[in-house]
């Protein structure tokens, strides 16, 4: 494994312990949780490139009113359907801070409790696949974005995403292409957005205090 992917992994598990170790001894705990699923829209300004093959799933815990963490998994297929760039396939995984932006600014009292924002950010690390490269793009990544909600009971909301992650270490286009000039050592700056629509699921004995009350 090259030395940048091995730096990569070990900042990005070096992070999830630390997560996990605050979770363990935090002494405010609000004992909520949420599992996340979403589908929808990535793309790339570079090679642009756009598909509806995005989706992801997070486990969400909130330490209190204000913060929390949660573990995403998220996919994005391209397609091209041109012989010389027929596309790849993305997966990352991060652990993320979250700000209860909504509560932040008063929003779930001014709108009665019924949207909400949450802001994210973190790191990760990536893997991209392409038929037409051989082997597999090891990345690591830092990704930010913002989650409005509405809210449908104790136990659900809707929940819409975008977001921006930035590749580092990443050789290939998602096109499936290596970029003009760029030999096997080189290392370009990966960007891809997403949007996403989803749903919320919220449990623990408090389940989704913490968002909306």
């Amino acid at each position: 494994m090259p030395v940048y992917n091995s730096v990569y992994m070990k900042v990005f598990f070096f992070a999830l312990a630390l997560l996990i170790s605050t979770i363990a001894w935090s002494q405010k705990s609000n004992d909520q949780y949420s599992l996340e699923a979403a589908y929808g829209f990535g793309a790339s300004p570079d090679p642009g490139i756009s598909d509806f093959g995005h989706y992801e799933f997070a486990f969400r815990y909130m330490i209190d009113e204000y913060w929390g963490i949660k573990f995403d998994f998220g996919s994005d297929r391209f397609r091209t359907g041109n012989d010389t760039e027929p596309g790849s396939d993305y997966k990352r995984y991060s652990v993320q801070g979250v700000y209860n932006l909504g509560r932040a600014l008063n929003l779930t009292n001014r709108s009665v409790k019924t949207f909400n924002f949450l802001a994210h950010g973190g790191l990760g690390i990536s893997t991209l696949n392409s038929p037409a490269i051989k082997g597999t793009d090891k990345i690591g990544n830092i990704i930010i974005g913002i989650t409005p909600q509405f809210h449908l009971s104790d136990s659900f909301a809707l929940m819409a995403d975008t977001s921006l992650a930035l590749n580092f270490a990443q050789q290939n286009h998602f096109g499936g292409v290596r970029p003009p000039g760029n030999k096997s050592s080189d290392e370009i700056t990966g960007k891809l957005f997403t949007f996403s629509l989803g749903i919320t699921y919220y449990f623990g004995r408090n389940k989704s205090n913490a968002d909306w009350r």
